[in-house]
């Protein structure tokens, strides 16, 4: 059997698909598959003349499956055909593997494989056609280097472009994310604006700052603004703290809070327009209270002053 084994003692070829039984088959089976082989291949078997070709076909195949037999059932290999059967069945545990990946692997993964695969195929054909300038035509009509070469551009195209598309909508996720959260962050927030001759020692510090706004709620963060040191912003840690903070400071002569999010508008227009005047209202529209200019709105607060303190004489 030497002819057929390799240096590691193990068969060149599978005995059993050499004998068409499984690697389970019994002994009996394995002895049965070989005997109805051997009267096939014998050549002393066959019916009819044989061509010397026919004959040396005949004369391998009955070799083989004759050294399948004597590797399966002979003693001398007993201890090698455990060693082979433990590779099949490590081999099997394999191949099973792979089967349950290739189920489970995404089609995004799949697409890429391929064209790995296509691209091997391109590389694996030009080194044989660099190597041997006799190729045959009909070898190279097989493999169109044209076509693979085409067709890995375009998948490469593809997943170039599906790549962008999802970096694209993540940027625009988080983009959208961070402005919401800037948002969130700019409505606990008020900015803070004082005398430093009213201040106490002319001036106020972050502590100083923070243990006074802890009178409104909880303090997440406090920011001196400004080269003049008369200016903060302040970070409250809920929303509802900032009007509190502003409209304990809305009439004090020593400190202004205004609103830094999206309630500093409607502050603004509450504070141009007051309830005591409700009356005078609706008399300005909204398109006129918008595209008014610097100096019309100065007028206009004026004369609102104006008929506020002729309504406070007449009421006393």
């Amino acid at each position: 059997m030497s002819s057929s084994t390799r240096k590691d003692g193990m068969p060149s070829k599978d005995p059993y698909k050499a004998l068409g039984v499984s690697s389970t088959a019994s002994e009996s089976d394995i002895k049965k598959a070989y005997r109805q082989l051997a009267l096939k291949f014998h050549p002393d078997k066959q019916s009819g003349a044989l061509t010397d070709l026919e004959r040396i076909e005949l004369d391998k195949k009955f070799h083989d499956i004759k050294d399948a037999r004597s590797f399966l059932l002979d003693a001398e290999y007993a201890e090698a055909r455990k060693k082979y059967d433990a590779n099949l069945a490590s081999e099997r545990v394999r191949q099973a593997e792979e089967e349950r990946k290739e189920r489970a692997m995404s089609s995004r993964r799949k697409r890429m494989r391929e064209e790995l695969n296509l691209r091997e195929q391109m590389a694996n054909f030009a080194t044989r056609k660099g190597g041997d300038g006799k190729e045959s035509s009909a070898r190279e009509d097989r493999f169109d280097v044209d076509r693979l070469r085409r067709e890995g551009e375009r998948l490469r195209e593809e997943y170039s472009k599906r790549e962008a598309e999802v970096d694209a909508a993540c940027a625009k996720q988080e983009s959208v994310k961070h402005a919401t959260q800037q948002l969130q962050r700019e409505d606990r927030q008020v900015r803070l604006k004082w005398s430093r001759k009213k201040a106490i020692g002319g001036t106020h510090t972050k502590r100083s700052l923070t243990s006074i706004m802890e009178d409104f709620g909880g303090v997440e963060d406090v920011e001196i603004l400004g080269s003049k040191g008369n200016s903060a912003l302040v970070t409250f840690v809920s929303e509802s703290s900032c009007k509190s903070c502003v409209d304990a400071y809305r009439r004090s002569d020593t400190m202004r809070a205004t609103y830094v999010g999206r309630k500093k508008f409607d502050d603004n227009f509450n504070e141009d327009y007051p309830a005591v005047n409700e009356r005078n209202r609706s008399d300005v529209s909204s398109h006129q209270i918008l595209h008014e200019n610097l100096e019309d709105r100065k007028l206009r607060q004026a004369a609102e002053r104006e008929r506020l303190m002729r309504t406070m004489e007449l009421e006393e």
